[in-house]
């Protein structure tokens, strides 16, 4: 009897030592999950293109004309889309660009625009009335610019072209247009595809 009350008691104090207050496994599991959510951020911000740039082309044609293209980040206008993968949250900002186009003829300035997205929504009819299934739908707020240079088609003689491209990222949608710059620096705007 003796021996028997002996056990019982270190039975009891090993078992008043295993229950000093220690968490389970899953407890303590769910524990270190709440912490490292805490110091992991998930979700993502991605800027393209990440810092300003700025691109210059400055062309000679051989019919006299003298064209300058200025295209440069606007770095306070973007387009911004977000998808989740892997449990990440991506922020992905597309920054719009901002050109400037100079015409001289004949060492004479003919024409000379500043272009941002608010005058290229007005200029290349991208606006917000449109219905969804139209070409031009959402280019108002999602297209950036994917190109711009000087079209040195020989026929056109006594005019400059200019081929303006407007994409949707993350698309297949794009629009094309051609700036008709005359002699007398009179312009117009042709939509040549939309895709």
């Amino acid at each position: 009897m003796k021996h028997l009350l002996g056990i019982l008691i270190i039975v009891a104090s090993i078992t008043f030592m295993n229950c000093e207050g220690r968490r389970t496994q899953s407890q303590a599991l769910s524990k270190s999950i709440e912490k490292f959510k805490k110091t992991v951020n998930f979700e993502t911000n991605v800027y393209i293109p990440k810092t300003y740039i700025e691109q210059e082309t400055d062309t000679l044609l051989s019919n006299g004309y003298h064209i300058k293209i200025k295209t440069y980040t606007d770095t306070s206008n973007a387009v911004h889309f977000s998808k989740i993968k892997d449990t990440i949250n991506y922020q992905t900002y597309y920054r719009n660009f901002k050109f400037d186009i100079s015409v001289s003829k004949d060492n004479k300035l003919i024409y000379h625009e500043r272009f941002d997205k608010k005058k290229v929504n007005k200029a290349f009819n991208y606006s917000t009335n449109l219905v969804s299934d139209s070409e031009l739908y959402n280019f108002d707020t999602l297209a950036v610019l994917k190109s711009i240079n000087v079209n040195d088609d020989p026929t056109y003689t006594n005019m400059v072209l200019i081929d303006i491209t407007y994409a949707i990222p993350e698309s297949d949608r794009h629009a094309s247009h051609t700036l008709f710059i005359d002699e007398k620096g009179k312009s117009n705007i042709v939509q040549i595809e939309v895709k």
